[in-house]
């Protein structure tokens, strides 16, 4: 079952991105780091702009890892660099183990 985004948002530090994606009732929360926010697109920036320009794409990200059980010991799904790479590349592969455990506020 895929994902269906409610709603985006940078987080007030500036370093991560939020997605409220909906999935079939329940809320699940996507965590997109910076790396990828700063690879999606040239120039390099971490914005709410640049959110916004490729939501969709992250959806489609957050989606397909979600599909695949590709979800953190805490709930959420974490997109990073590495995945965002991956989705380009076609290979859908899961997280790097250096993502796995990593908790943030």
């Amino acid at each position: 079952m895929s994902l269906k985004l409610i709603s985006g948002m940078m987080k007030s530090s500036g370093d991560e991105a939020l997605l409220a994606m909906d999935a079939g009732g329940a809320n699940q929360m996507v965590v997109i780091d910076r790396g990828a926010l700063l690879e999606v697109a040239e120039p390099r920036r971490c914005d709410e702009n640049r959110l916004q320009e490729n939501i969709d794409l992250f959806s489609r990200i957050a989606s397909a890892k979600y599909d695949r059980g590709d979800v953190e010991p805490d709930g959420r799904i974490r997109i990073g660099a590495d995945d965002l790479l991956a989705w380009r590349q076609n290979t859908h592969v899961k997280s790097k183990p250096e993502n796995v455990g990593r908790i943030s506020e």
